[in-house]
């Protein structure tokens, strides 16, 4: 399952209260065009967003309870007059689904990667009518 999030996804055309749309980076020419993505395998959910600019020494990261936080600035370029971008959001994770507190994230190219594995629950039935829940270490 890969969801995604990009400003393509806006239809609006600048219609009374709403923001035009953000366009898209033209000169890209091959890949997903949107800003973020999902990914989720059957052990794995893996969060791609696009940071472009931002060097790995300015990431900044941590864990709150099911939430991931993450902050990274460009750095300002004087010769081109060009402030910098600040970038910063929080995923939200399922604590029941995910162990929030092993969540990995790795500032590489512009790009972070979020990676957060997901508990592993194993269920016997002993009848038809009742589930029992083993330990990893009884199966």
């Amino acid at each position: 399952m890969c969801k995604s999030g990009s400003s393509s996804e806006n239809k609006s055309q600048g219609s009374s209260g709403s923001n035009p749309p953000i366009p898209r980076n033209r000169f890209q020419k091959t890949g997903n065009l949107a800003v973020y993505e999902v990914k989720e395998t059957e052990d794995t959910v893996i969060y791609r967003i696009d940071l472009p600019g931002c060097p790995t020494s300015d990431l900044t990261h941590w864990i709150d309870r099911n939430n991931v936080h993450f902050f990274a600035d460009e750095p300002a370029i004087s010769e081109y007059d060009h402030d910098g971008r600040r970038y910063g959001g929080t995923i939200v994770f399922n604590p029941v689904a995910y162990n929030v507190k092993e969540a990995k994230a790795k500032l590489r190219d512009g790009v972070l990667w979020i990676t957060e594995h997901r508990e592993v629950h194993i269920y016997k039935c002993q009848s038809s009518s009742q589930l029992t829940k083993l330990e990893e270490s009884q199966v």
